[in-house]
């Protein structure tokens, strides 16, 4: 989810498990401060948008308008926002102030990791999803090999990484099944707005569920009506869920009419 700052250098990450040992630092002693957040490509996931839009204060429509630009995931034409670096020479994230991150309780999962790069591949020998880390050593970053020695693991806890993984785990499943179906399937512009809207703008979707005929075409229990009102991480959890069901034919959420139109599933 992370790019480097130049992108003519070749980078040759370096496989780890959660196990790997590394020495890595990073702090305003270093000349390098703040270099990564300088003309990079940050990728936003969905418990992203989630955590920094509400520490702002801000509605998710608001979020990605002002803050992102549109990309692809790699391989597949899903869309995930980017985020959108000040124009001038240095290109810096808008969130980069004069002592570093503005945001830093808040800040993506992937400039929480750096410098690892984490990501999910199929195995199917083994029939599963594996994770897998590598070690980016670019250039300018002087923090390598200094500071105290730390599993991924321990890394990933003392980034707080790990409820980023666990919420966006459902979101790289989608991405996973979508990559399967191959490059010769090609995805309706509605149902990839469907995707975006699930994933990114989860204000939107939520107005989409309570002023459309969502609740009289899906049963949603009372409860959990309530608690996706207010709590964005239910919200998103029951957009995986239609998701599913809508891409995949994955069943998640029971329609109370089985003759419906597909445009009112939302298909």
């Amino acid at each position: 989810m992370y790019g480097p700052k130049n992108t003519e250098q070749v980078l040759v990450p370096v496989r780890m498990d959660l196990n790997t040992c590394f020495r890595f630092t990073c702090g305003k002693g270093l000349e390098c401060y703040t270099k990564c957040c300088k003309d990079p490509t940050i990728m936003i996931t969905p418990y992203d948008v989630i955590c920094m839009k509400n520490h702002l204060g801000i509605s998710s429509d608001e979020f990605l308008r002002e803050y992102t630009t549109l990309g692809n995931i790699a391989g597949s034409e899903l869309p995930v926002p980017v985020i959108k670096l000040l124009e001038g020479k240095e290109k810096s994230c808008p969130f980069l102030g004069e002592s570093g991150c503005t945001i830093y309780e808040a800040r993506p999962v992937s400039c929480r990791y750096y410098p690892i790069g984490a990501g999910l591949f199929h195995n199917k020998d083994a029939k599963m999803d594996e994770n897998f880390f590598a070690f980016i050593k670019e250039d300018y970053c002087l923090g390598h090999d200094m500071g105290e020695e730390m599993t991924v693991q321990q890394w990933r806890e003392n980034q707080g990484v790990i409820p980023y993984d666990e919420v966006n785990s459902t979101w790289t499943e989608i991405i996973l099944k979508r990559k399967s179906m191959g490059p010769f399937i090609n995805l309706p512009e509605k149902t990839l707005q469907m995707f975006f809207m699930g994933c990114y703008n989860i204000d939107s979707f939520r107005r989409f569920i309570f002023n459309s005929k969502f609740l009289e075409i899906y049963i949603i229990p009372d409860e959990r009506a309530e608690q996706i009102k207010e709590d964005d991480v239910a919200l998103l959890y029951l957009a995986y869920d239609w998701l599913k069901s809508t891409l995949y034919g994955e069943g998640l959420l029971e329609i109370k009419e089985m003759v419906i139109s597909a445009e009112e599933a939302g298909v």
